[in-house]
């Protein structure tokens, strides 16, 4: 099982701030969603050479989590805290959920609108800092406003830990968590998961973890990136420590 954490280093298969990522008919989605980073999974399991999923930072939520105050909008795959994508066949990630379970640019308190702006315009200069010196830095809004690099994933692969994703909200319907006690590091085998997250009985496993605020101006401290190989499901969830 590969386990890494601090990847600052590019592997194969990996490309930053990519485009193309959502199909044609859900194209909105990149208003709610920034892009950060493709992954072939080949590089966590050989068999999925070739199927590529793309690490994204919601630009929500300005406060509280993602989906809180869209409930009405929720499905058997999106819940508050929780989003999921189906990986398709030309590697596009399509949203499961409804397209009113953003608030989008209609969020009303100024706040808000500022925060949405920030969020795009850190993004856009991430990128063109990557363009020019190939390291990711972040323009964070808890910063003096100079770019400060950044690892380009915080983990990747290994088990899937357990943290405050795992009991902030409850996981939408479509899957199944199971979270083992708290046991002694001595008792502990060294690929053991914490947690299990389940669709149909089969079980996801750990892409990545990353900071929001690592690539942008705000965001997650873990976004957690989970695939389903069966589904082609991308989960993910948000840390907030």
């Amino acid at each position: 099982m590969i386990h890494q954490t601090e990847l600052r280093d590019l592997l194969p298969g990996m490309v930053p701030f990519p485009n193309d990522v959502f199909p044609a008919d859900q194209a909105w989605l990149s208003q709610h969603l920034l892009p950060l980073l493709k992954i072939d999974l080949g590089v966590l399991r050989p068999e999925l050479a070739g199927q590529v999923a793309t690490m994204l930072c919601p630009i929500e939520p300005y406060e509280g989590c993602i989906g809180d105050n869209t409930e009405d909008q929720h499905n058997d795959f999106t819940g508050s805290n929780w989003i999921a994508f189906e990986l398709t066949a030309d590697d596009r990630m399509r949203f499961l959920g409804n397209e009113g379970y953003f608030q989008g640019d209609a969020v009303e308190d100024e706040g808000g609108r500022t925060h949405v702006a920030e969020m795009r315009d850190s993004h856009a200069k991430a990128k063109a800092y990557f363009q020019q010196h190939s390291k990711l830095a972040s323009y964070s809004r808890y910063g003096d406003g100079e770019p400060r690099e950044h690892a380009f994933l915080d983990t990747l692969g290994g088990p899937i830990s357990w943290g405050n994703w795992t009991e902030t909200a409850e996981i939408p319907p479509a899957f199944e968590i199971s979270i083992l006690p708290v046991m002694h590091e001595r008792d502990r085998a060294a690929d053991m998961e914490d947690v299990t997250v389940t669709r149909d009985g089969h079980k996801f496993f750990a892409v990545a973890e990353v900071a929001g605020y690592n690539w942008c101006a705000a965001g997650a401290d873990a976004i957690v990136m989970l695939y389903e190989p069966v589904s082609r499901t991308v989960l993910f969830s948000f840390d907030w420590s």
